[in-house]
């Protein structure tokens, strides 16, 4: 099946606890057209989702300080349908 097309101008939330990377991601991004929101880690991924802001799709690091992106990757999936790219650095 293929993946539908991501809209023109899609929000993206960016989460790394890498800051360097998170920042190369986000301009890289940017550049392409897209709006990118950042989040530096779980919680701040959470207080984002809590606070009713909405994403076309979320770039979530694997390895976060204290909540995993594959236990915050589950979280979101119980209450959001929203599209998850998981990311890993070597």
């Amino acid at each position: 099946m293929a993946a539908e097309p991501t809209p023109p101008h899609a929000h993206l939330l960016l989460c790394d606890d890498d800051p360097q990377l998170r920042q190369l991601l986000a301009s890289f991004l940017s550049d392409h057209g897209f709006k990118v929101s950042l989040a530096a880690d779980g919680r701040e991924l959470q207080r984002l989702f809590r606070a009713g802001a909405t994403f076309d799709l979320v770039i979530l690091d694997v390895m976060l300080p204290g909540a995993s992106g594959l236990d915050l990757c589950r979280e979101l999936r119980a209450s959001s349908a929203v599209p998850i790219m998981m990311l890993r650095n070597l």
